[in-house]
């Protein structure tokens, strides 16, 4: 007798509580908006290696490309836009630094060498567009500039936008193929 009162005391209670304005149903986890600001796909053809062209931006987010991409990983010198552009159309993620010491360097390394699928997907080169201190990742039709210390911002942008473009080739996980594999 007691076990089905209780049983009714929770089912009152359960109906009762929204009328009190309370919801004790659990909410789901909270969205977050979409990491970067968005651009507009500049339109471009494919080049001749070698060629060059005009950017929207700097670091460039869409636009013409030369038709090899560069490989991915880690860059020691600013690679050509128009080689990186291709990179991004097939979906991958640039971390474009300038970056004050060796070590905040060589923390942005590692921290992208812990992302999945590393090292498609992902160039991590210095660019001298980039203010002092900072990082300005890129994606197709994306662009985030932040600090070293925001690595949470980082992963969402990650998240947010690697392989990720209408290229058919850069669906999935990977982001085209592997130069040199």
């Amino acid at each position: 007798m007691a076990g089905g009162l209780l049983i009714a005391l929770a089912l009152i209670t359960g109906l009762a509580l929204p009328s009190f304005g309370i919801n004790p149903a659990p909410t789901g986890p909270e969205q977050r908006e979409t990491s970067g600001t968005r651009l507009a796909i500049q339109d471009g053809d494919l080049l001749e290696a070698g060629a060059t062209a005009e950017y929207d931006t700097s670091p460039p987010t869409s636009g013409p490309s030369w038709a090899d991409p560069i490989a991915w990983g880690i860059q020691e010198e600013q690679a050509a836009d128009e080689a990186v552009v291709r990179n991004l159309r097939n979906g991958g993620i640039v971390f474009n630094y300038q970056l004050a010491s060796d070590s905040q360097r060589t923390e942005l390394e590692a921290f992208v060498e812990s992302l999945p699928g590393y090292p498609d997907c992902y160039i991590v080169q210095p660019h001298s567009e980039v203010d002092e201190g900072e990082i300005t990742l890129t994606a197709w039709g994306w662009i985030n500039t932040l600090t070293p210390s925001e690595t949470r911002a980082m992963r969402d942008f990650v998240d947010d936008h690697r392989a990720n473009t209408l290229d058919a080739e850069s669906r999935g996980e990977t982001c085209g193929a592997r130069r040199g594999a």
